[in-house]
């Protein structure tokens, strides 16, 4: 499915309250479960018609293969692009002032693909790239935190002091993996494996379930626990 003005324009809307106790404040845009490809241009066009304002944006399970071009939006703060297809991070595509990004379940698999966030706005603090085949490389996190020296969150752990010393060693790369060959001595993600494991096992009904809750979330905290659920951060 093409991205349209008027699929941006009839999206569904509600309103999230803040961490803080603040009633209202958030407003999420959810595109989700559209099929939405990537077309660079008339993504741009058509997501110029978000409304004013909007902070969290939600694009979870569509058929992206790179970040939408956002870099004008003051209001974003949260960006959900969970189980789409992208290979393409580009920082300089994101809200400039971007909070939370989730990326979960895509198609990462090597240092040079994450490059492309060296560029992300300074604000992000919280990132999520569980479900990538990038995670399982040694040394993963520092280089994260290497090119994302702003992070507070990584993959739902907090980042450590430990970790944060030790990344500012790490050189930037293209290491990368070589999927055919090396699939079957990768190191094994145990909670990768449950979420496979629980997520094929959901029934239509838990689904559903799960989906309703999240529409009907009234918290940031209760969205990421719920997303983190489909998302398979189990």
């Amino acid at each position: 499915m093409k991205f349209t003005p008027s699929v941006v324009i009839d999206a569904p809307t509600y309103y999230v309250d803040h961490f803080n106790g603040r009633f209202n404040t958030d407003k999420c845009v959810i595109l989700r479960n559209m099929q939405l490809e990537t077309d660079s241009e008339l993504m741009t066009i058509s997501l110029r018609h978000l409304p004013h304002p909007v902070q969290i944006l939600d694009l979870t399970n569509n058929e992206l293969t790179e970040f939408p071009y956002l870099r004008d939006n003051k209001d974003i703060h949260t960006l959900l692009l969970s189980r789409n297809q992208i290979s393409q991070l580009n920082g300089d595509y994101l809200p400039r002032h971007l909070v939370h990004l989730v990326i979960c379940n895509n198609n990462i698999v090597s240092f040079e693909q994450l490059n492309g966030l060296q560029n992300c706005p300074k604000s992000l603090r919280s990132l999520q790239l569980r479900g990538n085949r990038v995670i399982h490389l040694e040394g993963y996190r520092e280089y994260v935190l290497r090119l994302i020296p702003s992070l507070q969150i990584l993959d739902y752990s907090r980042v450590s002091d430990q970790e944060r010393k030790h990344s500012k060693s790490v050189e930037l790369s293209d290491r990368s993996i070589d999927l055919k060959k090396d699939s079957d001595i990768m190191p094994r993600d145990k909670d990768l494996e449950m979420m496979h494991m629980v997520i094929g096992k959901m029934s239509e009904e838990r689904k559903k379930e799960l989906n309703e809750q999240l529409a009907n979330a009234t918290s940031l905290d209760e969205i990421s626990r719920i997303e983190k659920l489909l998302s398979g951060g189990v």
